[in-house]
């Protein structure tokens, strides 16, 4: 709990309780441990991740007749597949920038929320200084991704 300033009657007070609890990406960036590019593209891997585990999973509920939830359902499909595959696309980008190892600890930290410390248990490197490394790793695997996709390479940034 926090005491702010009423924005409804001027020199008033308010409680208000504060949410701790943000992600990793949030943290790193909030603490200056991150750039906003890294931030940027960790947050675009995390909402492709978050699609990844939506796709094929949808309710059975549906208003109209036989022939609307035919239509809906091939819609339904044709999404999913749609979005597999800007995932897959952005996966292998990110497999590009940093390697199929590179792109599992991404994995595991932004789309699966573990923590520095379960993932430097994870690799046989539990405590402090494991937590530390693990860290450190992350941030460097995200730092190097935006910058490989910063790139244009030199088809898209010839000097005229």
């Amino acid at each position: 709990m926090v005491v702010i300033d009423d924005p409804m009657e001027p020199g008033a007070k308010l409680l208000a309780t504060v949410n701790r609890r943000t992600d990793v990406l949030e943290d790193e960036r909030s603490h200056g441990r991150i750039s906003e590019a890294a931030y940027q593209v960790g947050r675009e891997i995390q909402a492709a991740f978050e699609r990844q585990s939506r796709i094929g999973s949808s309710s059975n509920w549906n208003e109209g007749g036989r022939v609307d939830m035919a239509e809906r359902h091939e819609l339904a499909i044709g999404y999913a597949v749609r979005d597999a595959k800007r995932v897959q696309d952005l996966v292998r980008r990110v497999e590009a920038a940093v390697g199929v190892v590179g792109a599992r600890v991404l994995r595991q930290i932004i789309g699966d929320r573990v923590p520095f410390s379960a993932y430097a248990a994870q690799i046989g490197r539990a405590g402090e200084r494991g937590t530390t490394a693990a860290a450190d790793r992350f941030r460097w695997l995200l730092e190097a991704t935006a910058d490989h996709f910063a790139a244009r390479g030199p088809d898209r940034s010839r000097i005229r």
